[in-house]
């Protein structure tokens, strides 16, 4: 009658090689399921937002509306017609320039459209745009006309019922140079107002909801209907999803959590060596009363694998417990509903772990005779030491098509992990023959201490490596760590710009600055702004320069519309000089953005040539620069020298931080300067400071797994040896030694291999400080004092082992264990 009782699950738990094993397996088990639950939940998240700011999953882009068949289509799937034009509201003897949005009953697609009842008052939400016969004015252009709801306002030919204020649409553009005073009315009503001559230049858009999958089918379909002058945009190229902190953050998970798992089947492989020690002479008893293969396996294996699943159930319950935090903490209904499948995955990756890095070990017990068992010869053929490697390498291989759905998006990391796990140990087998063989003048002590390490390579080497890996993943974590958080709080600094303002002119500037003042408001700088299009390229037309081959679609936007050129004197904090300098004190420089560059194939030396309403301008390249778009600073493509831009019609851009409280005066501040555009953004600040606070939460988390892995495979290398450690010294006492001898041969022992581990691990995160800083920072990593953490943990190691009490049992029966 089969033993139904939980002792035999609980009696592995006795055992410190196990403990270690099932700890690694937990905090495996959590790393993956927290990273894959996370980013599970931020890529349904942002495929929502990111749908919900450019209006739909895709948007057909043209300057003539979609076709009929076009149309056909997408026609079982939700969609908006929108058609995006320029127009003068007029009001008695009042003109103003707007951006007018025409949409239809279907818009919007996503998201809710915030508008107010009157200007200033509590704004509420609608799902839906104003009906046939009515209008909806954003603040300024209320302002500038004199007017309030329930007014009318002339559209061309026709006089439209101004029905509330527009506050925000859920796909409002997050560009500064092209924000006329916003309006908002019914696609029905266009034709009837006349404004759209021929000739008129309208951006006409078709936007689908196409959730998940469905996307990619609608695409395939509309694609080849495409006219040249149409594109397509979707939620996968809008810019929400580069982000600098969630990009960051998603790739240092990624690369975390494949270092975890790396770290975590170290700890299991060498306690799994300790463990199979320990069950050796279990499967030699059986072997000797005449149990079968399956019988010894399933004894062995099934219950070391069943005394497992609940610490792969914890961490499954902890990663759980914290996605649900996760959602709760983000709010509103935009959750993500892990299918079965998800689960029983992550399930199974701690499970393939194990499997990978501790079964073969414990595997090769049923396979040997009784007589080696019981000889202590437990090697293991060169073919089996071969596929134990093999299943090593495959775990992490499979989990990381788990974490990234392909081996394209991690094939650097396992590259790399691959010559980490195959050649560390073989650069470290050099150093240790060559201490061994020049340590044979040493003194006796540390003669017997190279000696240890050096006579046992399949023991030493892993544990070595081991060892490195952990200590230098540490120092690295930690530095990466504090580079990523500090890089995300100095990109928003904590009086960041809360207002842009455009349209200022010379004649504002006096008054304006007065107005500054009194109201203590901070100004980081102001830019004169002309609006150009580059047409020259070293004496060419630039589309005759630059082919369609050569340019990216960057490059067709940049050559397609007017660009906001401006000149400064001083280079802007969130740029850097990538190639050549900064701009000089004469007129005819400029410098260009450095992706702008590569994509129409400018460099250092060239001439351009620019065109505008007033005028035209050329300058010589002189240096490439680098941008931080996601700052909240005013940026731009070209950045001319002082004084080349003085002959051409300009306006003022300035930004400042007003402080809480006082954004009450803001309308005093429209009234004296009707014509400009003011721009809040502390809606944007606020949430880029809540995604900064989440990712610097989240980056917190991922290091604590990487240090409990790391101390977790130190505590697996420590004791891996420490029984041939204790072997040793019962041989040398049986020889005559006396105690204070085998303590300095032990600190020896230990100083070695912890030192050597440490100066190895040293190396190791200098020559990962290239790829780290390229993939994550967009450049080199510095050199930082991280690099020292290792002897924070070796140092009182050694001091515990100088100091602990040594236990004088009888060598003779110490060897007879």
């Amino acid at each position: 009658m089969p033993d139904l009782s939980p002792r035999p699950l609980l009696r592995p738990w006795r055992s410190s090689a196990f403990r270690i094993q099932a700890l690694a397996l937990l905090v495996c088990t959590l790393a993956i399921a927290a990273v894959v639950l996370m980013r599970g939940e931020l890529d349904h998240r942002f495929a929502n937002r990111t749908a919900e700011a450019i209006g739909g999953d895709l948007v057909l882009e043209g300057s003539e509306p979609a076709t009929r068949a076009q149309r056909e289509q997408v026609a079982a799937l939700p969609h908006s017609r929108i058609s995006a034009f320029s127009t003068v509201l007029v009001h008695g003897d009042t003109f103003v320039l707007t951006s007018v949005k025409a949409v239809d009953d279907a818009y919007p697609l996503y998201g809710e459209l915030t508008v107010a009842e009157q200007r200033f008052a509590t704004p509420g939400t609608v799902d839906q745009g104003p009906p046939p016969g009515e209008v909806w004015l954003a603040g300024p252009a209320l302002d500038r006309l004199e007017q309030n709801v329930g007014d009318t306002v002339t559209v061309g030919e026709r006089q439209l019922r101004i029905g509330k204020v527009l506050v925000r649409e859920p796909d409002q553009g997050a560009g500064f140079y092209s924000m006329n005073p916003r309006v908002l009315m019914n696609l029905e009503d266009v034709d009837s107002t006349g404004v759209l001559a021929p000739g008129t230049r309208v951006e006409y858009e078709l936007r689908i909801a196409a959730p998940g999958e469905q996307m990619a089918g609608v695409l395939d379909r509309l694609e080849p209907t495409l006219a040249p002058h149409q594109e397509i945009d979707t939620r996968e190229d809008a810019a929400m999803r580069s982000m600098g902190p969630m990009r960051q953050l998603s790739l240092w998970g990624q690369l975390s959590v494949m270092m975890v798992v790396l770290l975590c089947g170290g700890a299991v492989y060498l306690a799994a060596g300790v463990r199979s020690a320990e069950q050796a002479r279990r499967c030699a008893v059986m072997k000797t009363f005449g149990a079968g293969r399956r019988l010894i396996l399933g004894q062995i294996l099934g219950r070391e694998l069943a005394a497992l699943l609940p610490s792969i159930l914890v961490g499954l319950a902890l990663a759980g417990g914290g996605f649900l935090l996760l959602q709760q903490w983000l709010g509103d209904a935009l959750t993500w509903r892990p299918s079965v499948l998800t689960w029983l995955l992550l399930a199974l990756a701690p499970v393939v772990i194990w499997a990978g890095f501790a079964l073969p070990r414990l595997w090769r017990l049923a396979d040997l005779p009784a007589r080696l068992i019981l000889a202590d010869r437990l090697e293991a053929p060169a073919a089996r030491t071969g596929r134990n490697l093999l299943g090593a390498l495959l775990a992490p291989v499979l989990v990381a098509m788990m974490l990234s759905g392909s081996l394209v998006a991690l094939g650097q990391l396992l590259l790399l992990m691959v010559a980490v796990a195959v050649g560390l140990p073989l650069l470290l087998w050099g150093p240790l023959r060559l201490a061994d063989k020049g340590g044979a003048r040493l003194p006796l002590a540390p003669r017997l201490a190279l000696r240890r390490l050096a006579r046992r390579p399949m023991t030493t080497l892993p544990m070595l490596a081991a060892m490195v890996l952990a200590l230098a993943v540490m120092s690295l974590a930690s530095q990466v760590g504090q580079q990523l958080l500090g890089q995300w709080r100095a990109s928003l600094p904590e009086k960041a710009p809360n207002y842009f303002v455009l349209n200022l002119f010379d004649q504002d500037m006096d008054a304006f600055r007065s107005w500054l003042d009194t109201h203590d408001a901070e100004v980081p700088g102001f830019y004169p702004v002309v609006r150009a299009r580059l047409t020259e390229l070293n004496g060419q037309p630039v589309r005759e320069a630059v082919t369609k081959e050569d340019e990216d679609d960057q490059g067709q936007r940049a050559l397609n519309r007017d660009l906001s050129l401006t000149q400064a004197d001083t280079l802007p904090e969130s740029n850097r000089v990538t190639d050549g300098r900064w701009v000089a004190d004469a007129p005819g420089e400029v410098s260009v953005e450095s992706e702008l560059a590569a994509s129409l194939g400018l460099k250092v030396g060239d001439e351009l040539g620019f065109t505008a309403p007033s005028g035209s301008v050329t300058a010589t390249v002189v240096g490439l620069r680098e941008v931080e778009w996601e700052s909240f600073e005013p940026n731009f493509y070209f950045m001319f020298s002082p004084g080349t831009l003085e002959s051409l019609n300009r306006y003022w851009l300035t930004s400042f931080y007003l402080p809480e409280g006082q954004g009450a005066d803001l309308p005093d501040l429209i009234r004296q300067f009707p014509q400009i555009t003011l721009l809040d953004v502390n809606a944007l600040l606020d949430q880029a400071q809540d995604l900064i606070a989440r990712a610097s939460r989240a980056a917190l988390a991922l290091a604590v797994l990487l240090l409990a892995s790391s101390v977790l495979v130190m505590a697996a290398a420590w004791l891996a040896g420490s029984q041939q450690r204790r072997r040793d010294e019962a041989l040398l006492r049986v020889l005559g030694a006396r105690s204070a001898l085998l303590r300095r041969v032990a600190v020896l022992e230990q100083a070695l291999l912890l030192g050597g581990a440490a100066l190895f691990a040293h190396l190791l995160h200098l020559v990962a400080l290239w790829p780290l800083g390229t993939k994550l920072f967009d450049g080199d990593m510095p050199l930082s004092w991280w690099i020292l953490l290792p002897w924070v943990l070796i140092l009182p190691m050694l001091a515990t082992q100088w100091l602990k009490p040594r236990r004088h049992s009888a060598p003779l029966a110490r060897l007879m264990s």
